[in-house]
């Protein structure tokens, strides 16, 4: 008889569903093998309410042939009690252990009243990021193919009336940039360009050998989108590398041209240069600004000086730009929190006696952006 009390019947009070549990779970915990509900087993001396539907055997099963044998219809849950043998109340003094309807109320509502919240953070950031500002400039190519940003200098915009539409725009922007892209030599790429007197002579010191090695186009306006403001409009182009790159177009009284100086990103002088003789004048560069936190040698005092990471427009070389805290020049200079990096047209210059090669004093901004809206000085 004792080896026949190895099991007990068991009722689940919340699905009604009867099943078997070994007997050595009594005073222990169980998960009911139909809704999953953490159930106790009651121990010998538990007061246990009768059962509203006491367990009958199945008329298609056949009776044990001997005390200790199950009918094979059960073996299922028997294997279901053995499973749920993990899932006994181990260090849960003091707390619940099921949910009741209750409870899952408000699990419900705090669900819902949290989604609300997210949803409503998401739509003010969303709204404070894009809520009456301008479209972000796009990437622009520079030197050897190699992108930087690229924006455009303030000024401003045109009646919408005196500018090409942009099918207009396109139908005459391509041919252009197909031959732009195609030149191999700087006869052949005065024509295309913006004030071609004053670029002549940068392309000869750009190009010193007079060739040109051509990046070729494979596709045009790649982006399907313009960005444009008064005279100059941007879009973007996919060289034959594979490269996606920006390139700024001028609407001039001989039609459209290319703004040559910004794809190039044309500097006074050159970056190697400009580190090797170490100029105590201003020399004008196209760059992108970073605010950074390097302070040494002559700029060591971060109370006077607020420091810039200054990158090439190739991104081979930097330099550490340094302005005075306070002035109108730093104002200008200090990025918003959504664009840490900024284009721009700054003269730097070397402190007198130099004790580095790599931080330089920003005399003025010479423009926002790389893209002047007037043709460039001599």
């Amino acid at each position: 008889m004792e080896s026949a009390r190895l099991w007990d019947g068991y009722v689940c009070p919340d699905c009604r569903f009867v099943f078997r549990v070994q007997r050595e779970y009594d005073g222990q915990g169980v998960v009911c093998p139909s809704c999953r509900r953490m159930l106790k087993i009651p121990s010998a001396g538990d007061h246990v309410p009768p059962l509203l539907m006491p367990q009958r055997p199945s008329p298609m099963k056949a009776p044990p042939s001997h005390p200790g044998a199950q009918p094979s219809g059960d073996r299922r849950h028997t294997k279901k009690s053995r499973h749920s043998k993990q899932y006994l109340w181990e260090g849960l003094s003091g707390h619940a252990s099921r949910f009741g309807l209750g409870e899952k109320r408000q699990m419900f509502w705090l669900l819902i009243v949290g989604t609300l919240l997210l949803i409503l953070i998401v739509a003010g950031v969303l709204l404070a990021m894009f809520g009456g500002k301008a479209p972000a400039p796009p990437v622009a190519a520079a030197a050897l193919g190699k992108p930087a940003v690229l924006s455009i200098q303030p000024e401003t915009p045109l009646p919408t009336d005196t500018r090409r539409t942009d099918a207009a725009f396109l139908a005459e922007a391509e041919p252009l940039t197909s031959k732009f892209l195609e030149a191999c030599r700087i006869e052949d790429l005065l024509p295309l360009v913006r004030n071609p007197s004053v670029a002549e002579a940068r392309m000869r010191r750009h190009y010193p050998a007079g060739k040109i090695a051509a990046p070729g186009m494979e596709a045009f306006n790649t982006a399907s989108e313009i960005f444009r403001a008064g005279t100059i409009s941007i879009l973007k182009i996919r060289t034959r590398s594979h490269d996606e790159l920006a390139l700024a177009y001028v609407e001039t009284p001989q039609g459209i041209k290319i703004d040559w100086e910004s794809w190039v990103g044309w500097s006074d002088m050159s970056w190697e240069q400009f580190i090797t003789l170490k100029p105590t004048t201003g020399q004008v560069f196209r760059l992108v600004l970073c605010p950074t936190d390097y302070y040494n040698f002559a700029f060591a005092n971060d109370n006077k000086w607020q420091a810039y990471r200054l990158t090439s427009p190739d991104g081979g070389h930097l330099l550490y730009g340094y302005a005075e805290r306070g002035s109108v020049m730093n104002s200008k200079l200090r990025p918003s929190l959504e664009n840490q990096q900024i284009p721009m047209m700054l003269a730097l210059k070397f402190p007198d006696n130099a004790t580095s090669d790599n931080q330089v004093l920003i005399e003025k901004i010479a423009a926002e952006g790389w893209v002047l809206a007037s043709d460039p000085p001599p």
